[in-house]
């Protein structure tokens, strides 16, 4: 373990974590907050039809967002240590395009599915204009250029401070709409608003920076005017990796939206509940995951180095993963007794979803490794796999155990997965002197 220490490399990813440790844990002791501000004031049902609001708009913007992110960092992180800005500029360009083309069309059709099928999806009709109003935060909620942008200059201080300002905002207003008695209405503008908070904030902060270094002049958004300008083979990396994240987050806002059509929003609220908490407890693995990212991604997959690291990094995943399954056990049901007696049943979800935990947490460094080794296709094979598996596992067992079923359907469908992506990562590992790096391709 001392000798983990003395791994540059290693030590960058675990202070740049411990950068972003801080807002995170804030923001999640907030947001607990902001949860119990909403059950107290709240009957179940409408409690229920705050998630399901959140949950749907959620949902949409995973489903319609680019991972434009993911494109600054790629395509213009070695062209700005080259000095090579125009390349920067169009890089950053192509990504806001994405965010505002894929933000907009996603909000217009979520809209019209709500319009039309509202009720099937368990809003009814006098939720309706609430939840269209919620949908107007779609296109915040698919953006991801401000981040990428923070990211490529080394901005974490700003990554971690922007986590704080959304839960701060919603709590605030929760409690506001609490002791003032404002109802569902009240709690949906305290949600809403601390999304548009987090994110003023975030795109403030890129704008200055790129002021800072002479970026501004030129930067044109755009995709169709800016894509002859990208390397080839952009959009193939554009919908590998917005496919692969998207099978992997919608999980949960489905989830809530099945639940509440299948069990009610009762059941969704509950459901709710207990994965806030599940993800609560695993955020010190997704700070690992946010700041081992862009190191390992800037490593070549054929040598030694990127292995150990992922090895290393795993390793102490899984240790923090028989952390966090013991606070479940343990902690769980106090926690929840603290939201009221009436959602004591998500203390119980949590018992079934918790095994999930270990694994998931464990397994963290492979995808950004894989991804970097462009096994992007075979990850979104896996993804897909397991989300056809989930689904049905969902609504059988649900519907003939209820929520147990629920938590047990959740854990089957992690469990395929990650088995999958680790078998995958051994078969990469022993043939990676045949692996064709991604930018490789795009330039051959």
């Amino acid at each position: 373990m001392k000798s983990w220490f003395r791994d540059d490399l290693f030590k960058l990813v675990l202070k740049n974590a411990g950068k972003l440790a801080t807002g995170k844990l804030a923001g999640a002791l907030l947001g607990l907050g902001a949860l119990a501000c909403a059950t107290h004031g709240l009957v179940p049902s409408d409690f229920g039809v705050l998630i399901l609001v959140k949950a749907y708009a959620q949902m949409v913007a995973d489903v319609g967002q680019f991972q434009s992110w993911q494109v600054v960092l790629h395509y213009g992180s070695i062209p700005w240590q080259k000095g090579e800005t125009e390349r920067v500029k169009t890089a950053i360009g192509f990504s806001i395009g994405l965010d505002l083309y894929a933000g907009f069309i996603a909000m217009i059709v979520g809209m019209a599915i709500l319009w039309f099928l509202g009720p099937s999806l368990g809003v009814h009709s006098s939720h309706r204009y609430l939840a269209l109003f919620y949908c107007t935060l779609i296109p915040v909620l698919s953006a991801s250029s401000d981040y990428g942008i923070l990211r490529l200059f080394d901005r974490i201080d700003v990554v971690s401070k922007q986590q704080i300002i959304s839960p701060v905002v919603r709590t605030i207003l929760s409690f506001v709409a609490w002791l003032k008695g404002m109802g569902l209405f009240g709690f949906v503008l305290a949600w809403y608003s601390g999304g548009i908070a987090s994110d003023l904030y975030a795109w403030v902060m890129a704008w200055l920076e790129l002021r800072r270094r002479n970026l501004l002049v030129g930067l044109r958004p755009g995709i169709f005017s800016v894509t002859r300008d990208m390397p080839k083979g952009i959009w193939g990396f554009v919908w590998s990796t917005s496919v692969n994240t998207m099978l992997g987050t919608i999980w949960g806002p489905l989830s809530n939206l099945v639940i509440g059509r299948m069990l009610g929003t009762t059941a969704a609220g509950l459901y709710s509940l207990a994965s806030t908490f599940i993800d609560a407890v695993q955020r010190p693995v997704r700070l690992l995951e946010k700041s081992y990212y862009p190191e390992v991604a800037r490593l070549d997959p054929r040598t030694g180095k990127p292995w150990r690291l992922a090895a290393k990094m795993s390793l102490l995943g899984g240790a923090l993963g028989l952390l966090v399954l013991l606070i479940v056990y343990i902690g769980g049901k106090p926690v929840i007794s603290l939201f009221g007696h009436k959602y004591g049943d998500a203390a119980t979800i949590m018992l079934w979803m918790a095994p999930a935990l270990l694994l998931n947490m464990a397994a963290f460094p492979l995808y950004a490794l894989l991804y970097t080794a462009g096994k992007s296709k075979a990850l979104i094979i896996i993804q897909f796999c397991a989300s056809a598996l989930y689904l049905p596992l969902l609504i059988y067992l649900g519907r003939h155990y209820g929520l147990n079923g629920v938590g047990l359907a959740f854990t089957l469908g992690s469990f395929l997965g990650i088995v999958l992506n680790f078998l995958l990562a051994a078969v990469t590992f022993f043939r990676r002197q045949a692996i064709i790096l991604p930018h490789e391709r795009v330039n051959s």
